[in-house]
């Protein structure tokens, strides 16, 4: 787009403001101009990350990004009620910069017809396709929710590296890999020999350098021995007793 740097912008903004409210294609004209405007990258995350001052300010982004994502799917549908009202007031702030385009001041003189503009930006940037049926409403409910769903992981992956980092966890601590972090302790499965288990510890004791694992370990290592004694020597009873048995038969 060529920009107007003329004092005439100050004047245009109130006449943008004013013709957005009255007239629905020229709205949907000026939603997506600056949809327009940003980047190739900011098309794809549907947010603000550059700061050139042009098209969408980062904490509009997503809102606004949906907004023109609904209308490139259907742009024969208006836009009403409260979604046009919040619509409008998001937009408000962008009058001035919308007063410096070309086509938008062709537009307010009468000489562009706004859905032209709609058109040609339409044919220039591919957006999702959606269901046919998809109300505006919805779409915006979903994108929220969908959002709010990929923060908390996003959010709860970064508190899990933190932790890592913090207590500097290894996948290798004694003989162990870690499976599980809770609040107060890790869970670690360990492997000795053909036996394996689950082990609890404080997260505290990691700190410590790991002398109440090496304890647990040792304490499991003894009572795997008594098991291991106990289990032979019941075998062998077994076995003294199957022999008695076969002789008493044979005789």
């Amino acid at each position: 787009m060529i920009l107007l740097t003329t004092k005439t912008q100050l004047q245009l903004r109130e006449r943008v403001l004013d013709i957005m409210k009255i007239n629905d294609s020229f709205l949907d004209a000026c939603l997506l101009m600056l949809f327009e405007q940003q980047t190739f990258d900011e098309w794809q995350i549907k947010n603000s990350v550059h700061r050139n001052t042009i098209g969408f300010n980062r904490p509009d982004a997503y809102l606004l990004s949906d907004y023109s994502v609904w209308k490139l799917n259907f742009p024969d549908r208006s836009i009403n009620g409260e979604l046009k009202t919040t619509l409008i007031n998001k937009l408000e702030k962008y009058t001035l910069q919308l007063s410096s385009y070309r086509e938008v001041v062709a537009a307010l003189d009468g000489l562009k017809d706004p859905t032209s503009i709609v058109t040609r930006v339409k044919n220039e940037i591919d957006v999702d396709k959606l269901d046919p049926t998809t109300l505006l409403k919805d779409y915006l409910n979903y994108k929220k929710v969908e959002r709010k769903k990929e923060l908390r992981e996003r959010t709860k992956k970064k508190n899990e590296e933190e932790r890592h980092k913090k207590l500097g966890l290894t996948h290798d601590i004694i003989m162990g890999a870690i499976v599980e972090i809770e609040p107060k302790a890790l869970k670690i499965k360990t492997t000795f020999e053909d036996f394996e288990m689950d082990l609890w510890f404080p997260k505290f004791s990691i700190i410590k350098g790991y002398k109440e694992e090496l304890n647990i370990f040792q304490e499991f290592m003894i009572k795997k021995r008594m098991f291991s004694y106990k289990l032979q020597d019941a075998l062998g009873k077994k076995i003294y007793h199957d022999t008695l048995q076969t002789n008493k038969f044979r005789k």
